[in-house]
């Protein structure tokens, strides 16, 4: 089967945003088909599960402004070609994380440099609704000065139960929780649900297990992955795991988190050493056991994702321009190249669509509107 892939990049040195790859599920080859031009670093996406809408952020360069505004942008999908619906203004720089809730009824964001969260509703063909987006700011520091000056929100998830949504701030070594259900009155914290991670941790991205009763939260600034039981009520801290090996004491930073399916595997990416960690999820207690880390083809995998039907995952490597696809063996965790790498500047998010009916014809590198 074959998939249509979406990469969205840095657009500082480039003209080029979202590309467009056909991606074969169990070769793991891919090929590039189209690119989305026009807009500002496109650095994350999510793909509906439910509807052919595509969201992306975004930045937009406005009157006045030295630096492009914030948006998030939401594309009707057609094979190859994304047709834009609508954009919303929702902060002052581009957001670096976007997820949606269960029921697709609105999209949340967070962003980096002002630490501004929020969500926008959405229409049910996927576009923005007129509403203006709700919003909270957090304000604050941690204990590494260079990394944590300020505040930094750097996820958003709601909880599956969807009670919460959960923001995960770098600079504050907190993941705070909002009352989702009464969202629309404003963002009120829900204290109890408040994570406090070790000093310096730099709590990056947030995950949920598939059975809903623990959350697993990758650390970028010390390298860890903690483990915590979510009874709806609280997140109670496990254990935590780093997802260095033992005897490498050089720069890396924690970046991307992925779960399989079966909710039996957890992968977490380290820039630096380069490589991705995989860890075996015990589902009835949420234990996480190291299974290995594997090196990669490329330098600073900024984010990767599971090839659906997960016989692979597909990497970006930002800091060397390149992707890669890897063959996946679930049981070892262990990973080998199978594709690549090939060139792309600057890929930061990697998400899967819908299978392909047919062959996708547009050419690579061609305007996709």
């Amino acid at each position: 089967m074959k998939v249509v892939t979406y990469i969205g990049t840095y657009t500082d040195a480039t003209e080029t945003g979202i590309h467009i790859l056909e991606t074969d599920t169990e070769t793991g080859a891919f090929r590039f088909v189209g690119v989305v031009r026009g807009m500002i670093n496109a650095t994350y996406l999510v793909c509906s599960e439910t509807r052919p809408v595509l969201y992306a952020v975004q930045g937009i360069m406005a009157s006045g402004l030295t630096s492009p505004a914030g948006y998030v942008a939401a594309y009707r999908i057609s094979d190859a070609t994304l047709t834009l619906l609508n954009r919303k203004p929702v902060t002052l720089t581009v957001p670096c994380h976007i997820s949606l809730d269960a029921a697709e009824t609105a999209l949340a964001f967070a962003e980096y440099a002002h630490a501004v969260s929020g969500f926008c509703d959405l229409t049910p063909d996927g576009a923005f609704a007129d509403t203006p987006p709700v919003t909270v700011t957090h304000a604050g520091s941690g204990p590494d000065a260079h990394r944590q000056d300020k505040a930094h929100a750097h996820c958003v998830r709601i909880t599956p139960d969807g009670k919460c949504l959960c923001i995960a701030d770098l600079g504050l070594d907190r993941v705070l929780a909002y009352d989702w259900p009464h969202r629309r009155n404003g963002l009120s914290p829900v204290a109890d649900l408040t994570i406090t991670t070790a000093p310096g941790a730099g709590p990056r991205h947030l995950v949920f297990h598939p059975n809903g009763r623990f959350a697993f939260l990758l650390n970028e600034l010390n390298n860890t992955l903690t483990a915590y039981r979510y009874t709806g009520d609280a997140f109670i801290p496990l254990h935590t795991r780093s997802t260095l090996p033992s005897d490498f004491h050089a720069f890396s930073k924690a970046a991307a988190l992925k779960c399989s399916g079966d909710g039996r595997r957890l992968l977490a990416s380290n820039r630096g050493h380069d490589s991705i960690a995989a860890f075996d999820v015990d589902p009835d207690s949420g234990r996480l056991d190291l299974l290995a880390i594997s090196r990669l083809a490329g330098a600073g995998p900024r984010d990767f994702a599971f090839i659906p039907g997960e016989a692979f995952i597909l990497a970006g490597h930002e800091t060397s321009n390149t992707i890669c696809s890897y063959a996946y063996d679930a049981a070892t965790g262990r990973l080998e190249p199978a594709c690549g790498p090939q060139a792309i500047h600057r890929p930061v998010c990697i998400v899967f669509g819908r299978p392909v009916s047919e062959r996708i014809d547009t050419p690579c590198g061609s305007r996709v509107s």
